[in-house]
This record gives C-alpha cells, sequence and structure tokens, in this order.
C-alpha cells in the first residue's frame, strides 16, 4: 500500500509539468484538502482545489518537480522537493516539505510546508 501511495503522489506532482489541473484535483478524494501551510486557508473539496490550481497555472507557465526524498507510512506519504516555479525564463525554486494521506487511492490531505520569507525573496508573494 505504502508504495502505492508514493506512486499516487508522484503522478500527482508530475501533473504540474504538464498543466493538467483537472487531473490533479481528480487525485483528491471529493471532501479531499490542499493546505498551503503558510497561507491562511486550505482549499478544502476537489471544486476550490481545481480552481486554485487553475489560477496558479493562469500566471505560472509550470512547474518542475525535484523529488529529493519520499517515504511512507501506510496512509501517509512524506517528501521533500524543489518546486521551480517557471514564468517565461524566470525560475523560482522553492524547497517544499510535505505530508499527505492516502485513503482508498485518492488524496485526502495534502499539506505543504515551505518558507513564505524565501517566496518573497523569489517574488512569488
Amino acid at each position: 500500500m505504502s508504495e502505492a501511495n508514493e506512486q499516487i503522489i508522484l503522478d500527482f506532482l508530475t501533473k504540474w509539468s504538464t498543466r493538467d489541473a483537472e487531473g490533479m484535483a481528480a487525485a483528491f478524494a471529493e471532501d479531499g484538502v490542499y493546505d498551503n501551510v503558510p497561507d491562511e486557508k486550505p482549499m478544502v473539496g476537489r471544486e476550490a482545489i481545481l480552481t486554485w490550481l487553475n489560477q496558479c497555472l493562469g500566471v505560472l507557465s509550470q512547474i518542475d518537480v525535484e523529488m529529493l526524498n519520499i517515504s511512507s507510512n501506510g496512509e501517509w506519504v512524506l517528501n521533500e522537493r524543489i518546486d521551480d516555479h517557471i514564468v517565461g525564463d524566470k525560475h523560482m525554486p522553492l524547497p517544499v516539505m510535505n505530508a499527505s494521506r492516502i485513503v482508498d487511492g485518492k488524496i485526502v490531505m495534502f499539506r505543504d510546508y515551505y518558507c513564505r520569507v524565501t517566496v518573497k525573496e523569489l517574488g512569488m508573494g
């Protein structure tokens, strides 16, 4: 189960580079949560997640994800990665730590941790 859950997260993250917001949202349970921890409010529900993903992809050319480490324990998958936010020729690499919970093959919690200071220094916030 753990390897299958890791693959769900890897497949989800790969969809950033192909700009597949619908495929990404479909990876979530209907009432799933996408939580960018430094932000005030998580996206709750597949529809809210899709709206947010489309907003991101409206600004970004793409996001390339470099997976540094991934590990799982039952329903939980932890990963450390570099998300390279790309706008035109500008690359903005952001270190991210993530904790995700997978239930019945769907993401019920996707929680990204990153530094808001780094986001600001990169010119993204």
